[in-house]
């Protein structure tokens, strides 16, 4: 059991800024720090959401979207002063406005043209706007939306009111005070039918849906099938089971099979999948039972440091799907208040009935998440304002109502909180009061203070760092059911802690916002940034809480920390400093939202067909997921700050990379790589780019580039940069959202003309007459031959070979380089202290190979590199192939025998970092560099780490991008081989202290004579 031993008294965590309003145990603080070495809807106050729309539909050239409604965010239903949609590729319109939260607004969409105005056929759209973030998706001429609030997908259904033409008529809306945790209950969040309340048993086993197995294996055929043959919700959690726990070797899934259980509870959870009665009597013990079983195994994978972060943090989302296991839901007969409701004799007798027959007996025969809807639905009509119902009766039902929701998971906060008390030592609940104390302050005020909201985030960040340390000692196999419970317990409010602090950090941006946004930060003295980067700090340790990326989130809070005591912000070099900073912290926050694009989209759409779900709720699965992040909040927070940094310095927003004039159509991808841009745009193409690292080269596209716009910025000698300047290619960057918003997007599609110089940047619809080449444009460049890689010499058994034995032919040019470099560093030494070296050793051509021949598994291996060699872009095969031979390869186990080795030579304790490079890269007409993965921070003293780092290392080779990248420069996938270089570094461009160890994972250009 969790006890008070988790905590002892210590010291608070500081953010300078602000009063300190509580108390973290140095001892907790201490465990959550070690937990960033591995892995280790709720309102706070009436204020507003950011509400997202979107609708898909094209129009003609000069026509566009509004969307008009009853509020003055809206219009207040005139055409003329309501916002106009945003036009994106694959004709989706989108806007974001700022909406009461728990208002009711009705609106719809309108298309214009000049002076002309066309309107929805259908009934107003009805939007219960959700807290925090929601997005809200519609289509064109049907009233129904599909509403994403924070975390959830929620399809809301009304009933049409009589005002379907040209009457729009601003409805009465309302928003409530007060700090609201309603958005965690189903009721919120609730996609399925309607509850319908029966006066006899009319519950139906009768089933709507179809189910499509064909082409679906491994975990998304498990439970396909599975659903097909299970319609209750009992039956629902035994599939889960069996594929995480039954088919899981050692009861501990892999990434496939919890990505995929994650979507299906997801949908389950939210009525898209529903539940119906499966015969027999089974009461929520059973739910419960198994519960407990697939907690242990989430919580095994949490703890596994061999376990891939993905997986652990997928594994850490799910718990809130699954009801409670506590001893009170375990008993043979829980719940059993509401028979002894559904048996009073002071409530009318249809009421009685209903209660008996829709929720008592439906509940004790096959329990499922529509019994908390339809019970949150009676307690909403006997509460209702001139009801005359018992009051005896009325808080009883409110007394179940809560146990149903602790049953379910969605009880509130506070309460998850008060259930811990008894596990909490003094220091540790001190923090929970001066918790619950700050969120008073913001419980029904409408406009909370920034160092208000600022002492509730502080004072939940002390309250979860102890949770996390609490959590920190695993999960013993032998863990008693009373310790279980407990864990859970700890688990779900962790949990709730984050989601909490999403909603904080909302509610702290609105009101920086309020405040006069980044121009009023920027212009005010020092001491009015302390709270914004106080935020900042906050919102990375949180992410480090998470799990996610631990050391550079400490990294991270320590930079943070100085610039914010050092001040002096309207410093062009502290503004520089503090840039850099929190460019970082993007890119931390961008690295968790790949993962989630890693890991979700392509079997969101392979569960989501076969269990034939809507296309609209498929397409809007990962974007919720993302938007619904802690990690969300803390980007656009990153996002305020470097606007603000760059206004105090008086810096532009552009920046001109190369000079130029150019002419050609403006198109809008992802990242400069092939297939980007369809082939067949026959026409010169300026490029709008969202994402590059600076190792992309200019022409991996394959069109006529002209001109690139990026949306962010990137050093002037990066690779790209310097290769745009060589191929006379106009390159602009821009730090600013809003400038892009307001200037570049409304002419994606457009022939457009870019003006680049020292004096500024422009943008203007291209004229009839311009030529389609740029002003700077020299001649076109000889097209580059493609140049081979040398000969290799391959080892066939994976093994370690010193570092003054490494050859060109056997680990590449750069550990040669590296090798010669010791030998003059050795001689010189004998002469005068100059200069050293490191010691070093490494894994020659060949050892991925011969992994992957012990592990059986080389027929498969070539055959997916045959399949990616000619994979299509289109219908996502090349995407298949690549996660197929990425998992098969990542999935590898090298022998111990490689770390002991390496440790040999560089001592047992070091700390190593694991990169790659390969024999294809650095060749004419490509470059490598960034291209493949480097992990830092392996200790080889951790058991497995060091096979783990080295496995994703090897698997970094096949990604999209580096499979595109070698394709576009005509290499060859059979060209390519891999080799490791390890080696001591004292001595490293003086970054490393003394006696550190790196080790360096390279697949070496064998014909490069590039230098270390």
């Amino acid at each position: 059991m969790l006890g008070p031993s988790c905590m002892t008294s210590g010291r608070s965590l500081p953010v300078q800024g602000f009063r300190q309003p509580g108390h973290c145990s140095l001892a907790a603080l201490q465990k959550s720090r070690r937990l960033f070495g591995g892995r280790g809807g709720l309102q706070c106050w009436a204020g507003t959401a950011s509400v997202h729309f979107s609708t898909q539909r094209e129009v003609s050239f000069g026509e566009s979207h509004k969307v008009v409604g009853g509020h003055p965010c809206l219009g207040d239903w005139d055409v003329s002063n309501a916002p106009q949609m945003q036009w994106n590729d694959g004709n989706v319109w989108t806007l974001d406005v700022q909406l009461p939260e728990g208002s009711d607004i009705e609106f719809k969409c309108v298309k214009v043209a000049e002076s002309n105005a066309e309107w929805e056929g259908c009934q107003n759209h009805m939007l219960k706007v959700p807290s925090g973030e929601a997005m809200v998706g519609f289509e064109w001429g049907k009233q129904d939306l599909s509403v994403n609030g924070k975390g959830n997908h929620q399809q809301q259904q009304h009933t049409p009111h009589n005002n379907g033409s040209s009457s729009h008529r601003q409805p009465k809306a309302h928003s409530s005070n007060g700090a609201s945790e309603n958005g965690r209950l189903p009721t919120e969040q609730w996609q399925g039918q309607e509850v319908a309340f029966m006066r006899s048993n009319e519950h139906s086993k009768d089933r709507r849906g179809s189910w499509h197995p064909e082409g679906l294996e491994g975990a998304a055929l498990h439970l396909v099938q599975g659903d097909e043959n299970n319609g209750s919700w009992l039956g629902k959690i035994q599939v889960v089971k069996e594929l995480l726990v039954d088919n899981a070797e050692k009861a501990r899934p892999e990434l496939d099979a919890l990505a995929y259980a994650y979507i299906y509870l997801q949908w389950i959870s939210t009525g898209a999948i529903p539940c119906v009665e499966g015969g027999g009597h089974f009461r929520p013990n059973r739910h419960a039972e198994l519960a407990k079983i697939i907690f242990r195994s989430l919580e095994w994978v949490i703890g596994d440091e061999n376990a891939s972060k993905e997986a652990a943090l997928v594994a850490r989302r799910m718990h809130t799907k699954l009801p409670s296991f506590t001893e009170a839901f375990t008993a043979s007969v829980p719940l059993t208040r509401i028979r002894d409701i559904a048996h009073r004799n002071d409530i009318p007798g249809d009421l009685k009935q209903e209660i008996k027959h829709t929720i008592q007996n439906k509940l004790h025969r096959n329990a499922g998440p529509e019994d908390l809807v339809a019970t949150e639905a009676v307690l909403k009509r006997i509460t209702a304002p001139g009801t005359d119902y018992s009051h005896a009766f009325v808080e009883e039902f409110k007394v179940f109502t809560a146990e149903l929701r602790d049953f379910f998971n969605a009880g509130s906060f506070a309460d998850m909180l008060g259930a811990l008390r008894d596990s909490l030592d003094e220091s540790a609940t001190q923090a929970v009061d001066k918790f619950l104390q700050a969120k008073g302050k913001l419980d029904g005020n409408a406009a909370p203070a920034l160092n208000d909201v600022m002492e509730a985030l502080h004072s939940l960040t002390t309250v979860r760092a102890n949770l996390a340390a609490g959590l920190s000692s695993g999960l013993r196999n032998d863990a008693p059911d009373a310790s279980m419970a407990m864990r859970q317990r700890w688990r779900l409010a962790e949990i709730r802690a984050e989601d909490y602090a999403f909603v904080l950090f909302s509610s702290f941006l609105n009101q920086l916002n309020d405040k006069g946004g980044a121009e009023g930060l920027a212009g005010q003295a020092d001491n009015a940034w302390d709270l914004p980067l106080g935020a900042v700090v906050l919102g990375v340790r949180h992410m480090g809480l998470s799990g996610w990326q631990g050391p550079e989130c400490m990294a991270l809070e320590n930079e943070l920390t100085a610039w914010q005591q050092q001040g002096d912000f309207k410093s062009t070099e502290t503004a520089l400093r503090l840039k850099a900073t929190l460019e970082r912290v993007q890119r931390l926050a961008h690295a968790y939202t790949e993962q989630l694009l890693a890991v979700f989209p392509d079997r969101v759409q392979a569960l989501g067909k076969g269990l034939a779900m809507s296309e609209e709720r498929l397409k809007v699965f990962t974007e919720a997921e993302v938007r619904a992040s802690l990690v969300f909040q803390v980007s656009k927070l990153c996002s305020f700050m470097l606007k603000a940094a760059r206004i105090a310095t008086g810096g532009a927003a552009w920046d001109a990379l190369v000079a130029g004039t150019v002419t050609g159509k403006l198109i809008e991808v992802q990242r400069i790589e092939p297939g980007a841009v369809k082939s067949e745009v026959g026409e010169d193409v300026v490029l709008l780019v969202h994402e590059a690292s600076g190792d992309e080269e200019v022409s991996a596209t394959g069109v006529p580039l002209k001109g690139v716009i990026l949306a962010h910025s990137l050093p002037h000698l990066s690779h790209l940069g310097v290769r745009a300047r060589q191929e006379k290619v106009v390159f602009v960057t821009c730090e600013d959202e809003d400038t892009m918003a307001a200037t570049v997007k409304p002419l994606i599609g457009q022939r457009i003309q870019l003006k680049a110089s020292l004096e500024g940047v422009s943008f203007a619809p291209a004229p009839d007459s311009a030529p389609s080449s740029s002003s700077s444009q020299g001649s076109p460049q000889e097209a580059v031959q493609i140049a081979q890689p040398g000969k290799i010499d391959k080892v066939s058994k994976a093994s370690v070979v010193p570092l003054s034995k490494a050859t060109s032919a056997s680990c590449g040019a750069k550990a040669a380089a590296c090798a010669d470099l010791a030998k003059l560093a050795d001689k010189i030494s004998k002469e005068q202290s100059s200069f050293g070296t490191a010691a070093g050793v490494c894994l020659p051509f060949g050892c991925m190979e011969a992994v992957i021949q012990e592990a059986g598994k080389g027929k498969e291996f070539e055959g997916l590199l045959a399949e990616i060699e000619g994979a299509s872009l289109e219908g996502g095969a090349l995407d298949k192939a690549c996660n197929e031979l990425q998992a098969l390869v990542s999935g590898l186990k090298p022998p111990k025998q490689l770390s002991k080795d390496v440790g040999k030579a560089l001592g047992n304790d070091a700390t190593v970092i694991v990169r790659s490079t390969a024999n294809v890269e650095d060749l004419a007409g490509m470059s490598g560099a960034g291209l493949y993965d480097s992990i830092p921070n392996i200790a080889l003293g951790t058991s497995g780490a060091f096979e783990k780092a080295l496995a994703s290392v090897w698997a970094s080779l096949y990604t999209r991008r580096a499979v595109l990248s070698r394709r576009a420069a005509g290499q060859q996938l059979n060209w390519m081989h891999a080799c490791n270089f390890c080696f001591c570094c004292k001595y490293l461009l003086g970054l490393c202290a003394p006696n550190t160890s790196i080790l360096t994972s390279f697949a070496f250009a064998s014909n490069s004579a590039e230098h270390l």
